[in-house]
């Protein structure tokens, strides 16, 4: 149909004022049932007209994408999300009103138009309103929403530039609209907003904070990262970082992410070996730790940051300003190194007794499905 090039067609396009051109080749190609790959406001996107079968197929097929896993309708300026949505969540109207068009998607009830393109998961789907203008000059063109995912094989790194989508996808896009390196280097924020309380099903451009400001109310997460900061990260932070390891739920292994940093690391070391002995006693096997140095990317990343003494927990906020970092204990948790084995024993017993407030904290951050699981 339209030549099946190893590397597809790739055609430039300005990314701030895309030329009508661009445009509508690539709605021709995809009122024929093609897929397109084009820059967005986030990262590289590649999708389908909504409602054409034959084309998400091969938009799965082009991603190697399980046909489980849900595509996001990203829908025209100009279309109601009521459209899309049925019943329309109160919260979902408030946040299209305030973060839309913009790196927000709403997972909400599926309308019957919806469900009649099979698009929704058990009654659900995903929907944005993305601010690129090429993307919106497609659906603008087109006055009708892209059945979409991100624009790299499944599993692997997501494309900021065309030259990424070409090396990534397995099989070629019809076309991919080059518009330049993407402008932020991160996806989305994915809302679900089915359940009892709203839940991040995915992190990304627009922070939990900012969710819970617009709702007044607070916003869980599917899957957590905890992480413990001390001053070398080879005794301390390690032995705590283990040992939480050790005693999580099970149903909470693999949604909550454990590792730890130091304010002064020097990073690749391993831990102490005192601190080992010591972590190997309690049950927690932290021989393969390697030390990591605390950075504002890390802190970032990370849902819940635990300090052991004061002076971590203000190098946390120096790092990022706004964060908000906890102590393990009230009156901090001593440093060990260069003691002998019954003071690194004595330091892991004050960081058990304080870990059941951890586990507390960790369970108030997850979703109340995962909590009870």
């Amino acid at each position: 149909m339209f030549g099946w090039r190893r590397r597809g067609v790739i055609a430039p396009v300005d990314p701030l004022r895309p030329d009508r051109d661009a445009v509508d080749r690539a709605a021709a190609v995809l009122d024929q049932d093609g897929v397109v790959a084009f820059p967005t406001d986030t990262v590289y996107g590649l999708g389908c007209r909504a409602g054409r079968a034959a084309a998400i197929r091969r938009v799965y097929r082009i991603k190697g994408r399980h046909r489980g896993k849900p595509l996001v309708l990203m829908i025209p300026r100009s279309a109601p999300l009521s459209d899309y949505a049925a019943p329309l969540p109160e919260a979902a109207a408030r946040l299209a009103e305030q973060f839309w068009p913009g790196p927000l998607t709403l997972v909400v009830p599926a309308s019957p138009l919806v469900r009649g393109w099979k698009l929704d998961r058990g009654g659900t789907v995903a929907v944005r309103r993305p601010a690129g203008a090429v993307i919106n000059a497609i659906l603008d063109r087109l006055a009708a929403p892209l059945a979409t995912t991100s624009a790299n094989a499944s599993g692997q790194p997501d494309s900021l530039t065309a030259d990424e989508v070409v090396c990534s996808l397995a099989r070629p896009a019809d076309l991919i609209l080059d518009g330049g390196p993407s402008p932020r280097r991160e996806p989305s924020t994915v809302l679900d907003l089915c359940g009892q309380v709203p839940v991040i099903l995915r992190k990304g451009a627009v922070a939990r904070a900012d969710l819970e400001r617009a709702l007044g109310a607070a916003v869980r997460l599917r899957a957590a990262v905890v992480m413990f900061v001390c001053t070398g990260n080879t005794c301390r932070s390690p032995m705590a970082e283990g040992y939480l390891r050790r005693i999580l739920p099970a149903e909470w292994r693999g949604r909550v992410t454990v590792h730890s940093s130091g304010t002064g690391a020097l990073p690749g070391m391993p831990a102490a070996d005192r601190a080992v002995e010591a972590a190997r006693a309690a049950g927690a096997d932290i021989r393969r730790h390697r030390s990591a140095l605390l950075t504002d990317r890390l802190i970032r990343q990370a849902d819940l940051v635990v300090a052991m003494e004061e002076r971590h927990r203000q190098a946390v906020r120096q790092l990022v300003p706004g964060s908000v970092p906890v102590l393990l204990a009230p009156d901090g948790v001593p440093d060990p190194i260069g003691g002998e084995a019954e003071q690194y024993r004595e330091t892991l017993e004050l960081i058990k007794r304080e870990m059941p407030d951890i586990l507390t904290l960790i369970g108030g951050l997850l979703d109340p499905g995962a909590v009870r699981r």
